[in-house]
């Protein structure tokens, strides 16, 4: 393949070198400047003709997958906590064309991609340090290209599993990290009050909810939703007079307690803002906030210190930590090196991640560590055990999207839901489709459970409580999706011959040999069709989980009366 490259860095020596053959390429990457230098991105593109190439998939495509112009190119942009390196280009059949991926998923980078109009070939751009780096002498990278033709989803999890190999292992992951939660984010905002928390969290135990995340507010009794007053970390005495006795009342329930940091914020108004004048990264105006600057050890220590004090105190079961992907060079950068024990901001922030879970781990091996999209990758996934659908609130279609896009990049990390928010009085197939949109992942749950209606409480009983009985299912079980460019029309995973699978779109659910499947219809139809190799039984639940209807399906195509959110078993 032919690729041209393009800096402005003086080279000792620049070489691209094929070194694996076949169906999957392996290219290693050579670069040495002639003196120490923060290197200007070094661009490598190529073309190729335009063959079957339908859609385009990344860790942050979120629902846009079509091929657009190079002069608007379809791109992912990656660094160790935002993102990965990898972009698949797949065919309308949602067979993989061409998945693309760089060892080093922790250095900004940018892969994109876009149609030359001039000759209907795809133009393919890779970026490498594409953000202000860190003084180097040289830098090596593999660019693999897998061109199996074979699911694209596959081609994107076997990525994963490339990563692995190369030492990007997973997490321990504690059991409490594979559980629904409660998450009093959408139902409280900044308004944290134990009392009322409490009142809701029976509920939510009730209904089948393990953890309770207590999020931002803690900390400040100002509710303007900025980040002001983040960066003392002390609990706020007027909504929460006795935190201890908090966590210590959510405990006695039977629950967990989780509670939010935004990791590098540090708020205008905290009192130590001043302290780490010289030690930020670039400053947020829109938020109030600047960015701590992780090479700075002192820096590392105090945030570290304080995770470490507030679990030792409080006694928390797990940390939702925000906003880690907020770390990068800017111009107002401190270039003090004598002071850092790296001028790198990538490896600066995984000493951070890393002293952070060595020494939390030493306080309660169980610990949970959240984090969201977009800081999801290879690196992240080394200290965090939960991962997120970022904020996408009383969106199904997203949450959808994100989770599933999470579960075949997460390997062995537990996927989340983001928190399941809707209007109280919506109509019980609007909440249905809210919960079959995140069958896929860990339900977090953030609506206020005085104001729903009974219906709504039914529903989601039901729910948590099939999810709760299939979870090694759901959570362990091989998963295949269909229709990535129509963000997934269906998806369903397997274990052991069963089956839990949910219909988006209209189409036909197959079942084959000894298999039995739980099919849930969330298209808006009042049927599903089912493809079956030989006589089967079925039984159809509504959406309170109550069997009302059985029957038989033959081989063939079976048009089945499952009215729209409702489930079948065919066994």
């Amino acid at each position: 393949m032919n690729f041209n490259t393009q800096t402005l860095n003086k080279m000792a020596k620049e070489s691209i070198t094929k070194i694996k053959c076949g169906e999957i390429e392996e290219y290693l990457v050579e670069l040495e400047f002639e003196q120490e230098c923060s290197p200007t991105p070094y661009l490598i593109e190529w073309q190729e003709n335009q063959i079957d190439m339908y859609g385009f998939w990344s860790s942050k495509s979120h629902s846009f997958h079509n091929l657009t112009p190079n002069w608007s190119m379809r791109e992912i942009d990656s660094k160790t906590a935002s993102g990965m390196p990898l972009a698949c280009i797949y065919n309308k059949a949602d067979e993989n064309r061409a998945c693309i991926a760089l060892s080093d998923p922790a250095s900004p980078v940018k892969i994109s991609v876009g149609v030359v109009e001039e000759n209907a070939k795809l133009h393919f751009k890779i970026e490498l340090l594409s953000q202000k780096s860190p003084i180097m002498k040289g830098y090596e990278v593999v660019i693999r290209i897998d061109r199996r033709k074979i699911p694209a989803y596959k081609a994107i999890k076997e990525t994963r599993d490339w990563w692995s190999e190369l030492g990007y292992k997973c997490a321990y992951v504690p059991n409490e990290s594979r559980l629904p939660m409660y998450s009093c984010w959408y139902s409280f905002h900044q308004r944290t009050i134990p009392e009322e928390i409490i009142e809701e969290c029976k509920v939510a135990k009730a209904l089948g909810m393990d953890t309770v995340i207590v999020d931002d507010g803690w900390q400040t009794d100002d509710n303007g939703r900025s980040y002001a007053y983040c960066g003392d970390w002390q609990v706020c005495e007027k909504k929460i007079p006795d935190m201890k006795a908090f966590v210590d009342e959510i405990h006695s329930l039977g629950m967990k307690f989780m509670l939010w940091f935004s990791v590098p914020f540090v708020g205008f108004e905290s009192k130590n803002y001043k302290r780490f004048e010289g030690k930020y990264l670039n400053t947020r105006h829109r938020v109030s906030a600047s960015v701590l600057d992780p090479r700075f050890p002192d820096v590392r220590e105090f945030l570290v210190d304080t995770y470490c004090e507030n679990v030792k105190k409080y006694g928390y079961d797990g940390l939702k930590l925000d906003f880690i992907d907020s770390f990068h060079l800017s111009e107002e950068s401190s270039e003090a090196y004598d002071q850092m024990d790296t001028v790198s901001v990538e490896e600066g922030l995984e000493k951070l991640l890393k002293e952070a879970t060595v020494r939390l781990k030493e306080i309660n091996r169980e610990i949970m560590i959240e984090f969201r999209q977009s800081y999801i990758g290879p690196i992240v996934s080394r200290y965090g055990n939960l991962f997120r659908v970022t904020d996408c609130p009383n969106d199904a279609y997203f949450n959808r999207i994100g989770s599933l896009d999470l579960r075949i990049t997460s390997d062995k990390i537990p996927v989340h839901s983001d928190m399941l928010m809707w209007n109280k009085d919506d109509t019980n197939e609007s909440v249905m489709y809210q919960l079959l949109a995140i069958m896929f992942s860990v339900p977090q749950i953030s609506v206020r459970f005085d104001s729903i209606t009974n219906d709504h409480k039914r529903m989601l009983k039901a729910f948590l409580d099939f999810w709760r009985k299939h979870r090694e299912i759901i959570l362990d079980g091989e998963i295949t999706v269909w229709g990535l460019d129509a963000n997934y029309t269906a998806a369903k995973v397997q274990k052991d011959g069963h089956n839990v699978a949910v219909l988006y779109q209209s189409g036909v659910y197959t079942l084959a040999g000894d298999e039995d499947a739980h099919l849930f219809n969330s298209t808006g139809n009042d049927f599903v069709y089912v493809e079956s190799d030989r006589e089967r039984s079925y039984e159809i639940y509504n959406i309170f989980g109550e069997k009302y209807a059985q029957g038989r399906v033959c081989a063939g195509v079976n048009k089945l009366p499952v009215k729209n959110c409702e489930m079948a078993f065919i066994a």
